[in-house]
């Protein structure tokens, strides 16, 4: 990751040009001669730190607003493949008018999200999660034995949705370790999941030869099962539930910079070797 101090009055104010609407231009306030910027660079690509998300409750929203966005951007496409192939000439402008509606709401959001986010879905983004939190539900009958311990701590249960009880079994922090986390929950949903493949596969085999070796298989694949989950247990220190919910609680928003943006910032400053803090989730 690099951390760059440069004089930036533009950079900031990231416009949006989209290949069919026209979304508005973010309104930018005056901002400090000299500022903070932050930047990734992935697949020999840049991104700019945008917007840093510090709840849960945020990251909920921004998901619900990207998908909501996503939703009437394909709506829109739609509506136009339509007016294309539209053989009257009543249905082609009802169609017209139709997607002129949905360009201009599409168009307001746009502008929403820019003004909310700093930046619009008609740019490339990337999401780093930086501190989750893993969740296992409830039942009413297990909340109520587990709030009427000694040691219970109010804040050791979150409640979600429609008043769902969840407690937090492990809080992760650092775009690393969440990563690294990831890839050891991952680990252990793989195994799993060959485990039960070769399971669902197993009466399929009915010679003797070919039994003994998907039995062996399945040896094979338990003990990778048991290995993966020994080694999550060894380092968080619980056995992986079951089922259970990765919560992101914070993380950090950049957005792809143009090529006339990365030119203006490698102008303004000397490129440090560095690599970015985890791998990002790409949208």
């Amino acid at each position: 990751m690099k951390k760059l101090l440069l004089l930036v009055s533009s950079l900031l104010s990231i416009a949006s040009q989209a290949a069919d609407p026209k979304p508005a231009t973010p309104a930018t306030s005056e901002v400090p001669k000299s500022i903070q910027v932050e930047v990734l660079d992935a697949d020999g690509r840049r991104f700019v730190l945008v917007k840093v998300i510090t709840s849960a409750e945020e990251f909920v929203a921004f998901e619900k607003d990207t998908q909501a966005i996503t939703a009437e951007r394909k709506q829109a496409e739609l509506t136009k493949q339509l007016a294309d192939i539209a053989i009257t000439t009543p249905e082609k402008e009802a169609r017209t008018k139709q997607l002129e509606a949905q360009l201009a709401k599409l168009t307001e959001n746009n502008s929403k999200m820019a003004k909310t986010y700093n930046f619009d879905l008609t740019r490339q983004y990337i999401i780093v999660p930086t501190a989750v939190r893993v969740l296992t539900a409830l039942s009413d009958e297990d909340y109520k034995k587990f709030s009427s311990a000694k040691d219970f701590k109010a804040d050791s249960v979150v409640t979600l949705g429609e008043n769902k009880k969840f407690q937090i079994r492990d809080s992760i922090k650092g775009p690393a370790e969440v990563e690294t986390f990831k890839m050891q929950v991952g680990r252990v949903l793989e195994t799993k999941r060959t485990l039960q493949q070769l399971i669902d596969a197993q009466p399929r085999f009915t010679k003797d030869e070919d039994k003994k070796k998907i039995e062996e298989a399945i040896k094979n694949a338990q003990g990778e099962v048991n290995k993966s989950l020994e080694g999550f247990q060894k380092t968080r220190g619980f056995e992986i539930p079951n089922e259970f919910t990765i919560q992101t609680t914070e993380a950090k928003l950049y957005t792809l910079l143009s090529d006339e943006e990365k030119k203006s910032l490698d102008e303004k400053v000397q490129p440090k070797d560095s690599k970015s803090e985890a791998t990002p989730e790409k949208k």
